[in-house]
């Protein structure tokens, strides 16, 4: 079985992360079911999860794009 680091966040997300493949993945390229050996806290002011940590950071002139401006001149 696969080695697996779970990662929590601060937002409350989950992921796993591969520490190790094992000898069959190596050879079948298809995974197995995780085996967590370890649990890593990401509890910092910046540690959000990917999904979460770009959630309300659009640049000011986003805001300003419409349907009509937004065509694409070929």
């Amino acid at each position: 079985m696969c080695d697996y680091t779970q990662v929590e966040f601060r937002c409350g997300h989950v992921r796993y992360t591969v520490r190790a493949w094992c000898i069959n993945y190596e050879t079948t390229h298809r995974r197995c079911p995780p085996n967590v050996v370890a649990v890593e806290f990401r509890l910092g002011e910046s540690e959000m999860c990917g999904d979460c940590k770009h959630v309300g950071e659009m640049p000011e002139w986003y805001s300003r794009i419409t349907k009509k401006t937004a065509r694409i001149h070929v």
